[in-house]
């Protein structure tokens, strides 16, 4: 095999971007306010590239690569998990729509290990159908707990509603019958499918240099070859919605909820940053409208929006937690009445300067250590671009009141709302 070598891309807003011949994407950044280091690999595959008949492959992939590994195993004495928290490592690893990553935070002298184990398992995770069997358990927990979450039902229901043919449409952790079926052929087939350095991004942020990061790389991930097939890419595009849709859960559990959802742009998309500021003017914080109309008014007892930064098209949620004595129905009206104000009124100058001063607060938060910086890093990698989590929330401070009139007339249309209902029949 030929010596690999890496290449700088570009450097930006302290971060450096290599490419490794093999394929792999290497992000570094030197971070010497502890003597720690985060290693993040995030794969290019998430729930939206299962086919029919695999979905809930990829989280049941996650349990799997903490099994054994060629160099990483029980009877060497280094069980994933167990090895690295011996000197202290944080370890875990999620699943998401548009990716997969795997997680540590190390004492700097261990960042070899977790590089070295990183690279083992990409290739060399040794699950077997013994494997498979000890997980199926936990996994059928985490679905069951699902099953029993009025939220996570309801915003299922919506999500499934408000797409006909795009993958998210279904849930990460999969439909019940696929997570029943799944056997090691299977899931060895989708590891065989994705897990190869040119399908993932490699980050590593803390107190280490370029040098001694660079060795790392190249001693461990160097060895990797690049898949031997293309990586299949998900293509599917949801047409647009024509007419509003609406979908009604009735349950002997919890309270009931109402959500509304509207169509959104790609984060990488020139309009997403407007977006995320008119969610934040709606429903982000104390003095946003809708807790102003909603819950200080005692018709929710608390609401919530979400405006996920996802690789394709996804939603702008509004939930709401309904009041004992409130009608479903009334709150739903009083959501939607705010909507229509985004569309006929531009935000005041003083609501846009709120607003941006929280989001630039918490998107601090959000980055306050290496760990966290890390695995928000993992997020704007999954939507398509590393540098967007910076990119945001720079252009969202150039934005004007007229910007977000502009883009609540575009996607909060009538006709484009998904609205869900959930009823506690007790």
């Amino acid at each position: 095999m030929a010596k690999r070598s890496l290449k700088k891309i570009c450097t930006t807003d302290g971060i450096s971007e290599y490419r490794l011949d093999n394929g792999l994407r290497v992000l570094h950044k030197r971070d010497t306010s502890a003597p720690v280091v985060a290693i993040c690999v995030t794969y290019h595959v998430g729930s939206c590239n299962e086919a029919k008949e695999h979905t809930g492959s990829t989280h049941i992939l996650e349990h799997l690569m903490f099994k054994d590994s060629k160099n990483f195993n029980h009877k060497n004495g280094k069980a994933i998990t167990d090895y690295l928290e011996t000197f202290g490592a944080r370890v875990n690893a999620s699943t998401w729509v548009d990716r997969t990553n795997y997680y540590e935070l190390v004492p700097k002298e261990k960042t070899g290990e977790a590089v070295a184990l990183e690279a083992d398992r990409m290739r060399n995770s040794l699950f077997n159908t013994k494997d498979l069997a000890s997980e199926m358990t936990v996994v059928r927990n985490e679905y069951e707990q699902s099953r029993n979450n009025p939220f996570a039902m309801l915003d299922e229901a919506v999500t499934e509603t408000a797409f006909t043919t795009h993958p998210y449409r279904i849930p990460t952790i999969g439909t019940k019958e696929d997570i029943e079926h799944s056997t090691v052929k299977k899931l060895r087939e989708f590891y065989d499918t994705y897990y190869w350095p040119n399908n993932a991004t490699l980050s590593i942020v803390g107190d280490i240099s370029w040098k001694e990061a660079e060795a790392l790389v190249l001693k461990y991930f160097g060895k990797i070859p690049s898949s031997p097939q293309a990586i299949p890419q998900m293509t599917t595009t949801e047409p647009e919605q024509e007419k509003a849709r609406a979908v009604s859960l009735k349950k002997p559990i919890g309270f009931e909820i109402v959500m509304t959802a509207h169509k959104t742009p790609a984060a990488t998309h020139p309009d997403f940053p407007a977006l995320i500021l008119l969610a934040t003017i709606l429903g982000g914080g104390f003095s946003s409208r809708l807790r102003r109309t909603l819950v200080d008014t005692g018709l929710a007892a608390d609401i919530d929006i979400n405006a996920h930064a996802f690789h394709d098209p996804f939603l702008m949620v509004v939930t709401a937690h309904v009041v004992d004595s409130v009608k479903p129905g009334k709150v739903l009206a009083a959501i939607r009445k705010e909507i229509v104000r985004a569309t006929k009124t531009a935000p005041t100058k003083q609501e846009l300067a709120r607003a941006v001063e929280g989001i630039v607060s918490s998107s601090a938060r959000e980055r306050d250590g290496v760990l966290s910086e890390t695995r928000a890093l993992s997020e704007s990698i999954a939507a398509g671009d590393w540098m967007l989590m910076y990119r945001l929330e720079k252009e969202i401070q150039k934005l004007k009141p007229s910007d977000l009139l502009r883009v609540a007339r575009t996607y909060l249309k009538p006709t484009a709302e998904t609205s869900g209902v959930f009823h506690n029949t007790n």
